[in-house]
């Protein structure tokens, strides 16, 4: 024991463990890991750089997409070039959408559900994406089919793909198939919408109930 006391009291020994634990301490970390605010922050972060990342895709997907319109004859041209550019139109849209709603992240409350709120808001901005995307593409969607007609059903697009799967339209009716489609855009976008913010609203209240049974126990422990 006099020999460990002895080793202890080293200068050089002092001058190693007090190197050793200032550049191992774990305390920075620890009050990181249980700040919500740092979650927040990595989480709006890692966010933002997907929405980036996904731009690029789909404007690659974009400039991929224009070799379709040798497909067509002038005014199946013309219906496709109308979708090309409402399409560049929406995606700049939702991009946009995407990175104000990822950075609100940050702005969010501190409290004791980290995770939950964000995985409401990004529940949130994907039914709001997809409807405000379904709604501006119904309009050139409509007028690419009167425009291109038939010839859509037999193309390698989306849209022709689309279209051979709704029974209820025939290339016998291209009017009919138009208005299906401006419908069902919107019709599809809006129950998205709703089944979206119905599952945040579940999710939230439930988190809400938790947390007042919580307060509740508490509140009943410390008085026995």
């Amino acid at each position: 024991m006099e020999i460990w006391e002895s080793v202890k009291e080293n200068d050089i020994v002092k001058k190693v463990i007090a190197y050793f634990e200032k550049y191992t301490n774990t305390q920075p970390v620890l009050d990181i890991l249980k700040s919500p605010k740092a979650f927040q922050k990595v989480i709006s972060i890692i966010l933002r750089i997907f929405t980036v990342v996904f731009g690029l895709i789909l404007f690659v997907l974009w400039i991929r997409s224009w070799r379709f319109i040798n497909q067509f004859k002038f005014f199946g041209g013309l219906g496709y070039l109308i979708w090309q550019l409402f399409f560049i139109f929406a995606a700049v849209y939702i991009i946009k959408i995407m990175y104000q709603r990822f950075v609100e992240i940050t702005d969010l409350p501190e409290s004791d559900y980290i995770i939950t709120p964000i995985i409401a808001l990004l529940l949130v901005t994907f039914g709001e994406v997809v409807f405000i995307f379904l709604a501006i593409m119904s309009v050139p969607a409509m007028l690419a089919v009167w425009l291109a007609g038939t010839s859509l059903y037999y193309t390698g697009g989306t849209l022709g793909m689309i279209l051979s799967s709704m029974n209820a339209v025939n290339p016998q009716n291209i009017f009919l198939a138009g208005i299906s489609v401006f419908v069902t855009s919107w019709v599809v976008g809006f129950l998205i919408l709703i089944f979206a913010r119905l599952f945040v609203e579940t999710t939230l209240a439930l988190v809400t109930i938790a947390k007042e049974a919580s307060t509740l126990r508490r509140h009943i422990i410390s008085e026995d």
